[in-house]
Parts: C-alpha cells; structure tokens; sequence
C-alpha cells in the first residue's frame, strides 16, 4: 500500500508544469469562453486565458437574449458590456480580435472597443456580423469610430455595411483587406484604395451596385479578388506594378454592359502570373477589336483559370480572347477551362460529329505554349470551341504533360469516347502528353498516353 502511494506521488503533472509559452500556444486558437474553461485543467491555467493575444467573441460567447429584450439598443448594450467585462480582465497586448456571427442586433457601437484596443496594440481585427441569408445581407452599421483604428495590419469584415467619413485620412499600416457581403461606399475603389498604402491584399466577395469598377491599385497590392453577384460595370486597372495574383468573377452580367479594351487591362498588370476569370467577366473585357496578341508580353503570366460561376450564359467564351491570352503568355505553365452547357453542344446523348472545317487561325505554329505543362478541361458537351482548344495546345505543347478532361452534366460517357477519338487524330507536339478521363467526383476513370489512343 505505501508502495503505491509513493508511486502515486511521484508523477509528475504534466499540464501543470507545461511552459508559459506552450500554454499560450494551446489557447490562443480557442474561442475565449472555451479558453476560460481550460481553468479545470489546472490551477496553474487559471489565469492564463487572461493573457492570451488573440480574443475571440462568437456567438457562443453571448447568452441568448430574453424574449423581452427586443429593442436593438438594449443587446447592443448587453453585447458591449460583457465584451467590455472581458477586456478589462485582460493582462497583456491584443493583437487579433474576432467579433463572430453576432445576429442581436443591427448597429454595433464599437467606440468603446477601439478605443480600448487601439490601447493594447490590435493589428487584426475581424468584425464577422452574421452569416449570408440573402444577396442583400448588410443590416449590420458599423460606426465611424472604426477609421480611428490606424494601426491595423488585417481587416475583416462580413454581412455589414459602412460609410466613410470625410476626416478620415487612411490606414496606412493595413496590408490585408477582406470584405464579405459588405455593403461599399461608392468610391470604394477609387479614393479609399488609395488611403491604403501598403495594402497587399484586397479580396472583396459578393459586392452589388458599383458601375465603375476601375480599381486604382496602391502600389503594394500583390492579390486582388473581387466576386459580385451582378456587374453591369467596367472592369480595369490603374498601374499595378506588384499584383500578381487576379480573380474576377460574377454571378450575372447585364446584357447591354459596356466591355473595355483588353489591351489597356493587361498593359497595366505587368506582373501578373496567376489569372482567374469567370465567362462573364471575360466578356467585359472583350471589347473589338480583338488582337491577335497582345502588345504588352505577360512574361510572368503562368496560370490562366476561366470558369463558369453563375447560371445565365449571356454568351459562350470569346475564343478570340483566351487564344490572345494565351499567345501573350510565353511562359503558360497551366491552363483550366470550365465550359459550361450552351447551344453549342455536338455529343450530347446519339448526335453525330459535325463536319466542321478546323479553325485555320488554331493550325498556325507561332511560338506560344513552349511551356505549358497542364491543361484542366471540363467539357460542355463536346463543342466545336473545345476541340479547336485542345488542337491548338496539343499542336503547341512540347512540354504538355497532362490534360485532366472532366464532362458536364449533359455529356453521356458515349460522348466523351467520341471526343477522344477526334482529338486522337491532331498532331501532338509533346510525346509525353498523358490524358486522364475523371468522373464528376473528380476520381480517376483511366488514363493513357495520348500517343496509345
């Protein structure tokens, strides 16, 4: 019996006697109720939450209103003063606050907040109002007092709206700007951007309304992602020396929207390597007449991404613009397309090949695609405008080593094994291009050298 006490006595409690530094490591992740609870572990973690630099308040974190709480102003004040109750235990510099999916109320006084947080260093501040219910879900106000906050480094916000006040003189410390069904200001992208110096990333998803989307870029800008649900605007860029990474996509684009000129676009992207556009965008960029190639080389273009988001085609790809893209882009590594169904369809279900007369301007070797490696291809139905694709890159390619083909909806696998039989016929620059078949789960059917079809 002593034996086994003195056993019992000699372990060591190893959450107890775990670093400082480890401890912090364990909680700064957690929501900061559920960090206020690791007390139970030990009496050595009891006070340890209170020094922990990121906070995070979600929806957890505030009991639910009584039914007699109705008025905004009264959870407003609930919300604040139990926030405020926190912070005031706190010992040490914040530099991460998360305000999460707070549904009470639909104008969030953060004065008090900043004020406080401004004090103890914040640099990432997350203001996540509620969760998408809608296209027009920005009820939650945010207050003027957030352009006091000039120190950020990270801002998010989410299912809100705001207006920008006339003393406002810029963040000139922000580099990351996310904005989530966020109502904008219409200079949003014109004067505002410009208030941000150092930004370098900017993704600003589900916006409506702006009918001039020409971003005037900060000179840092790297990344620039911008998803609406309806643009009936002009897309273009000021000088942006750095951004590297593009993505412009839409759900909807109105019929009689005007198109800018493709040239001006990309002259003003010259380092750009990474470009994802939605059908809808490429037809606003798409106004005649097309190039044949660029006058501005994309020598650091390496990956173009073009897909379908929305429901309504308004019209298929302009072919004349990805081959222009393509022809500018000496240095294309990897090319995505996603066709998506339209009228041009050619295998769907017992229909017979066409007899279409190739595409001459696809036949011509001019020196594009010497490095491109991949090509992701997701077929509409076996159109006309895929099979003149793929015999411009598979005639190009000495370097292709693989093409992903994924059918639509609407082609039967019958479809597909015609398609692979008209392109088995094109000339192949590449002696290594492998073709892979995936199911609509993106598994593997079969592959095969081109060369064995």
């Amino acid at each position: 019996m002593a034996k086994k006490k003195k056993l019992r006595s000699s372990k060591v409690d190893r959450i107890s006697k775990l670093p400082a530094h480890l401890i912090q490591l364990i909680l700064t992740p957690l929501p900061i109720k559920e960090a206020g609870r690791t007390s139970v572990l030990s009496r050595e973690w009891r006070h340890h939450w209170r020094s922990i630099t990121r906070l995070v308040f979600d929806d957890e974190f505030f009991d639910s209103p009584d039914s007699s709480d109705s008025d905004d102003e009264i959870s407003a004040n609930k919300l604040m003063s139990n926030i405020q109750e926190t912070l005031q235990v706190h010992d040490g510099p914040i530099t991460e606050f998360v305000l999460s999916n707070i549904q009470l109320v639909t104008t969030i006084k953060i004065s008090p907040l900043i004020s406080h947080l401004s004090g103890k260093g914040v640099s990432d501040l997350s203001l996540l109002y509620c969760k998408y219910s809608g296209p027009l879900m920005f009820e939650g106000e945010i207050d003027s007092s957030l352009f006091h906050a000039v120190q950020l480094d990270r801002l998010s916000m989410e299912g809100c709206k705001f207006t920008v006040p006339s003393w406002f003189m810029g963040f000139t410390r922000l580099t990351s700007l996310r904005l989530e069904y966020v109502g904008l200001p219409d200079d949003f992208f014109h004067s505002f951007l410009l208030k941000c110096p150092l930004l370098e990333d900017l993704r600003v998803f589900f916006f409506q309304g702006l009918y001039d989307l020409e971003v005037v870029a900060p000179p840092c800008l790297k990344v620039c992602i911008l998803r609406a649900f309806c643009l009936d605007s002009i897309i273009g860029f000021k000088y942006a020396p750095l951004l590297s990474v593009v993505s412009l996509q839409a759900q909807e684009i109105e019929s009689e929207s005007p198109a800018t000129d493709m040239v001006s676009v990309f002259a003003s992207l010259p380092a750009l390597q990474q470009l994802y556009v939605s059908f809808e965008c490429l037809d606003l960029i798409a106004a005649d007449p097309i190039p044949y190639r660029l006058p501005t080389v994309l020598h650091c273009l390496k990956v173009i991404d073009i897909r379908k988001c929305g429901h309504k085609n308004g019209s298929l790809l302009k072919q004349e613009v990805l081959l222009c893209l393509i022809k500018s882009s000496p240095n294309l590594f990897k090319l995505t397309i996603q066709m998506e169904a339209g009228g041009d369809l050619y295998f769907r279900r017992d229909l017979k090949l066409p007899d279409c007369e190739p595409d001459t301007d696809l036949e011509a070797k001019d020196g594009c695609c010497q490095r491109l490696q991949e090509v992701d291809i997701k077929l509409s139905g076996g159109s006309q405008v895929e099979l003149d694709l793929l015999r411009f890159v598979l005639a190009n390619g000495p370097l292709l080593r693989r093409i992903v083909i994924e059918p639509g909806k609407k082609l039967s696998w019958e479809g597909c094994l015609k398609f692979l039989e008209e392109i088995r016929h094109y000339d192949c620059a590449s002696e290594r291009a492998e073709i892979i078949y995936v199911n609509k789960c993106n598994v593997v059917v079969f592959r095969t050298r081109l060369a064995n079809l």
